[in-house]
C-alpha cells in the first residue's frame, strides 16, 4: 500500500479550498478567539430584540468560522495517521477552540434568564430561529452557572480525547500479521481487510483474514476497553453535573429525542429484523456451499455471475444518472464533487477505514472513503453525497446556528440516495443476474450495513450506558461479553460466533460520537420511504424533498420527517422498511434458485 506521499493528488481532496496554508489557518483561529471574547464582553446584558437577534448573528459568524476551522484541523488527521503534522495542528486547535467555547459558553444560560418577552418576540419576528431559541429554553434546567460551564469547556480537549486515543491506537499501532494460503503471503492492514479480505469469495483467505485481524484487536482490547470507559465514565459524570437521571437521557437531549421513541426503535428491530437476516444468512451458507456458516462469512456478497470494475469516472455517470430526479442544480452539485476535488478516495497507509462527509459553512462539502472499484462503493459515494446534497443546501439557505440538524435526522438524505440509485439499478437491470446483483447490493451494503451492524451497535452501546447508570465501570471482558450476547440474541443458531466475534465493538468510533449508531436505521427508514417517494412519487413529493434539504435544522427532526411524509412517531414507518427489507430477502432467494446458484 502506498505512503500518502506516494498517491496521485487527484485522488484526494483540495484542502486549500478551507484554508490556503497553515499560517492562514493559525491567523484565523487568532481572529476567532478574539471575536468570541469581543461577543462575551458585547452580550453580557440583552435588554431588547434587536439586541439578541444581532448576538445571534454575532454567534453564527462564530459558529461558522470554528466549523471551517474544525474542519481543516480534524479531516486532515483521518487521512494519515501516520503523519504528526495534522496531529499536531489539531491539538492546536483543540486547545484554542476550548477557549473560544468558553467565551461563549454564557450564551445560553443568559438567553434562560432575560425577559421573556423579548425571546417571544425575537422568536416571532424571526421563526428561522424559532427552534434554536426553544431548544435552549427547554434545557434550562440542565444548564450550569456561567463559571462551571465555563470550566467544562475548557475541558472539553480532555473529553474529546478518548476518540483521539481509539484512533490512533486502531490506525496508527494495531499492526495484522500477513496469512499464508496456498504458499502465498498476503499482507493485511485494517483497510484492506475491511474492503477486500473480509468479503473475500475465497473461505480460506477470508476466514484466515477474520483470525489475524482479530487477534491483533485482541492484543489492544484491554487498551481500548480503558479508552472507551474512560468516554462512558466522562458522560457519566457530566450527565450527573446537567441533572439528567441517565447518560441516555443527556444524549437523547442532544438530538431532541424521547426515550420511548429510542427504546421502541431498538426493540421493535431486535424482534422483527433477525427472521430476514437468518435466512439471508442462510442463502450465502447454500449459495457458497460453507461447511457452516460463521460471523466470519457474513460479509460475503452472492456472486450472481454478473459483476464488473466500476472506474471512478463511470461511478460518477451512475450517480448524476440515478440522482438526476432530485433536479439540474443537485445534478450540478454532484458535478463538482468529482470535478474540484471534494472526495479523497485514494488508498493509502495511516487512512481511517469507513466514510464520511463533512461541509464546513461557506466552503464546498468534504468525501472520505476508499475507493476499491466495487458496486458497493458507488453506493458509498452516493450516500457520502447525500450528505452533500443535504448541508451544502442546508448552509446556502440557513445560518450556521441552524445547520447542526439533530443526529436522528442526519443519515436520511444519505440514505434516500443510496436506495434511490440501488432501485435506479434494478430499474435498469437487463437479465436475472443484474437484478440479482442490485438486490444483493441493497442487502449485503446498504440494509446490512445500517440496520445490521449499526443496530448491533446500538444494542450494545444501550446496555453499555444503562450498566454505566447503575454505577458499574466496564473492562474490555464487560464489553466483549455484552457484544457477545447481543449477536447470539440477533443470528441465534444460524451463524456461529468465532473466536474474535465479541470483538466487534472495537472497529468502529461510532461510541466516541453520542448515540449515533441507532440513527442509522432510523435514517434509513426514512430514507427509505422518502426513496419511495422519489421513485414513483409526483413532483409535489420532489418539491417537499427538496425544500426539507434547504430547512436544516430550523425543524426538530420528527417535524423534518413529518414535512418529508414519514410519520416517526410510531414503529409504523419503520416495520414497513424491515418488512421492505424481508421482501428483498425473499426475492433474492427466488432469484438464486432460478438461476441454479444452489446446484
Amino acid at each position: 500500500m502506498k505512503k500518502r506521499s506516494e498517491v496521485d493528488v487527484k485522488e484526494t481532496w483540495k484542502l486549500e479550498d478551507i484554508f490556503e496554508n497553515d499560517k492562514a489557518f493559525y491567523d484565523e483561529l487568532e481572529n476567532t478567539l478574539k471575536l468570541s471574547e469581543d461577543f462575551k464582553e458585547e452580550f453580557k446584558e440583552i435588554d431588547s430584540s434587536e439586541k439578541l437577534k444581532r448576538a445571534l448573528k454575532s454567534l453564527s459568524d462564530i459558529v461558522a468560522r470554528l466549523h471551517r476551522l474544525g474542519s481543516f484541523a480534524g479531516i486532515s488527521t483521518e487521512v494519515d495517521a501516520n503523519d504528526p503534522h495534522p496531529q499536531k495542528r489539531y491539538a492546536k486547535f483543540g486547545t484554542i477552540s476550548s477557549d473560544i467555547g468558553s467565551n461563549l459558553t454564557f450564551f445560553d444560560g443568559l438567553l434562560t434568564k432575560i425577559d421573556e418577552d423579548i425571546v417571544n418576540k425575537t422568536r416571532k419576528e424571526n421563526p428561522d430561529y424559532d427552534y434554536y431559541l426553544k431548544k435552549i429554553l427547554d434545557k434550562k434546567d440542565h444548564i450550569l452557572d456561567d463559571s462551571a460551564e465555563e470550566v467544562l469547556s475548557k475541558l472539553a480537549p480532555t473529553f474529546d480525547a478518548p476518540y483521539g486515543e481509539y484512533s490512533s491506537m486502531r490506525y496508527g499501532d494495531i499492526k495484522v500479521d500477513p496469512i499464508e494460503v496456498d504458499g502465498k503471503k498476503i499482507n493485511l492492514n485494517h483497510n484492506n481487510f475491511e474492503e477486500y479480505f473480509e468479503a473475500d469469495k475465497n473461505t480460506e483467505v477470508r476466514r484466515k483474514a477474520f483470525r489475524n485481524y482479530h487477534d491483533a484487536l485482541r492484543r489492544y482490547e484491554r487498551g481500548n476497553g480503558a479508552i472507551y470507559n474512560t468516554q462512558v465514565q466522562n458522560e457519566k459524570i457530566v450527565s450527573k453535573l446537567r441533572g439528567f437521571d441517565s447518560v441516555i437521557d443527556m444524549l437523547l437531549s442532544y438530538q431532541d429525542i424521547p426515550r420511548e421513541i429510542y427504546d421502541n426503535h431498538i426493540d421493535t428491530i431486535m424482534a422483527k429484523l433477525p427472521k430476514y437476516m437468518r435466512k439471508y444468512a442462510n442463502i450465502i451458507k447454500k449459495v457458497y456451499k460453507l461447511d457452516e456458516m460463521t460471523y466470519a462469512d457474513l460479509k460475503l456478497s452472492i456472486d450472481s455471475g454478473f459483476s464488473k470494475e466500476i472506474e471512478i469516472e463511470e461511478a460518477r455517470d451512475y450517480i448524476i444518472d440515478g440522482l438526476k430526479v432530485l433536479g439540474d442544480d443537485y445534478v450540478e452539485m454532484l458535478k463538482r464533487a468529482f470535478s474540484e476535488r471534494w472526495i479523497d478516495y485514494a488508498e493509502n497507509e495511516g487512512k481511517r477505514t469507513g466514510a464520511f462527509c463533512d461541509t464546513p459553512y461557506g466552503v464546498h462539502s468534504y468525501i472520505m472513503t476508499t475507493y476499491n472499484k466495487d458496486m458497493s462503493q458507488v453506493m458509498t459515494l452516493a450516500h457520502e453525497l447525500g450528505h452533500a446534497g443535504h448541508f451544502e443546501n442546508a448552509n446556502k439557505n440557513q445560518d450556521a446556528l441552524n445547520t447542526n440538524v439533530s443526529m436522528y435526522f442526519v443519515e436520511s438524505p444519505s440514505t434516500a440516495n443510496e436506495i434511490t440509485m440501488e432501485r435506479y439499478l434494478l430499474k435498469n437491470a437487463k437479465d436475472d443476474r443484474q437484478k440479482l446483483w442490485v438486490l444483493d447490493t441493497m442487502i449485503s451494503k446498504t440494509y446490512y450495513h445500517n440496520f445490521v451492524t449499526h443496530f448491533l451497535e446500538a444494542a450494545f452501546q444501550r446496555e453499555v450506558y444503562e450498566r454505566v447508570d447503575k454505577g458499574e465501570s466496564l473492562s474490555s471482558d464487560d464489553l466483549n461479553q455484552i457484544f457477545r450476547e447481543k449477536l447470539e440474541e440477533f443470528w441465534g443458531s444460524d451463524v456461529k460466533l468465532v473466536d474474535g466475534s465479541e470483538l466487534t465493538w472495537m472497529r468502529q468510533p461510532h461510541y466516541y460520537m453520542g448515540l449515533y449508531p441507532y440513527t442509522y436505521s432510523a435514517g434509513l427508514t426514512i430514507g427509505t420511504q422518502v426513496s419511495e417517494k422519489l421513485i414513483h412519487g409526483d413532483k409535489e413529493d420532489i418539491k417537499r424533498w427538496r425544500e426539507v434539504l434547504n430547512l436544516g435544522s430550523t425543524l426538530s427532526p420528527m417535524d423534518l420527517a413529518k414535512k418529508a411524509g414519514v410519520d416517526m412517531t410510531n414503529t409504523k414507518a419503520l416495520e414497513d422498511t424491515i418488512d421492505f427489507i424481508g421482501e428483498i430477502i425473499d426475492k433474492i432467494d427466488e432469484l438464486c434458485q432460478k438461476i441454479g446458484l444452489y446446484e
